[in-house]
């Protein structure tokens, strides 16, 4: 019995070393698992054309604003390497030439044109609470609609032709409301709870987001009447509307919450276009990409602020540039 054991822990002992000698003279190092990578490939729909990049540096720039003339296109950028108020810049570049050129730096964001495309209205966020400012293309300065804040949080404004007064949001007790001013700066009017207005460029009307329960819709706003419609519902966040040129549609952009979200499902924002009924919706964009701050230029494309090309692992809502791409307007 002895022996057969043995024999046996002799054999056993042969083919262990063996095969370890087998598998050191054939191994060959597992591969790390690849990265993974969020595809950030830039894409569209049928529904839209010419998607093309418009600025490319290591800024993160937003919220494009084309000039009536369709020269020259107003965005702010936000420098990583500033805190606070400080990262906000404002820039001036011409369509299809290279370069951009700073106007103003330290607290300026959100421009909009004027109608004679020389001077734009913005945001100053330098003092204790953001105002209302405006400047001049070839000027420069920073002049106040009105020296001190009409509420906690002065932004987004722009000038509304059928009524003659500059339109914009404000925070007021925690809420949210959309407000109008003078040029002067003068009789300062709330008009209800919203954000992001913009004016139809003909109409006394004008469309903005507000929240609807848990999500934000998208409603227009009779400045003759006083009536609110909604455009929009669901469960999604409808914001950010704009006008085209010639006030027949409305670009706005629309992304689901991330508790809502299907497994698989990627956390991503894209571009919607409807009639002024909120009709017809088109989507414009697709894919991955957070696509966000849509704006009709006059010469038909659509600029926004987008992370598209680039590789965010952690989706970290950053490297974006300014894009643009043309939609079908056909009914």
């Amino acid at each position: 019995m002895k022996q057969k054991l043995k024999i046996f822990y002799t054999v056993t002992a042969i083919v262990f070393f063996a095969f370890l000698f087998t598998a050191s003279s054939t191994y060959k190092p597992i591969p790390a698992p690849a990265a993974q990578i969020t595809d950030l490939t830039p894409a569209i729909t049928p529904d839209a054309k010419e998607l093309t990049r418009i600025t490319n540096d290591n800024l993160q720039e937003f919220a494009a604003s084309i000039s009536p003339d369709g020269k020259k296109i107003l965005y702010y950028s936000v420098d990583p390497v500033q805190v606070g108020s400080k990262r906000f810049h404002i820039n001036v570049k011409t369509l299809g030439q290279q370069g951009t050129t700073p106007l103003l730096t330290e607290g300026c964001h959100s421009p909009s044109w004027m109608a004679d495309s020389k001077g734009f209205y913005f945001t100053y966020a330098i003092p204790t609470k953001p105002v209302i400012a405006k400047s001049k293309i070839d000027q420069g300065g920073i002049s106040y609609i009105s020296p001190n804040a009409n509420g906690d949080a002065d932004d987004n404004a722009s000038f509304m032709k059928a009524a003659g007064k500059i339109l914009f949001h404000t925070k007021i007790g925690g809420e949210y409301q959309i407000a109008m001013l003078e040029p002067n700066g003068l009789n300062f009017t709330l008009l209800g709870t919203g954000f992001d207005p913009t004016p139809h460029p003909t109409l006394n009307t004008f469309v903005f987001s507000k929240m609807v329960g848990l999500y934000s819709q998208i409603f227009t706003y009779d400045l003759t009447t006083g009536q609110q419609t909604q455009l929009t519902s669901g469960n999604f966040n409808h914001q950010w509307p704009r006008y085209s040129p010639d006030g027949k549609w409305i670009v706005f952009q629309k992304h689901t919450k991330r508790e809502d979200l299907k497994p698989n499902q990627d956390y991503s924002q894209h571009l919607f276009l409807m009639n002024l009924g909120g009709g017809n919706v088109k989507q414009l964009t697709s894919g991955k990409t957070w696509n966000s701050l849509p704006e009709f230029g006059s010469d038909g494309y659509i600029y926004f602020s987008s992370n598209a090309g680039n590789s965010d692992v952690k989706r970290k809502f950053d490297n974006y540039d300014i894009w643009r791409v043309k939609p079908n307007l056909v009914d």
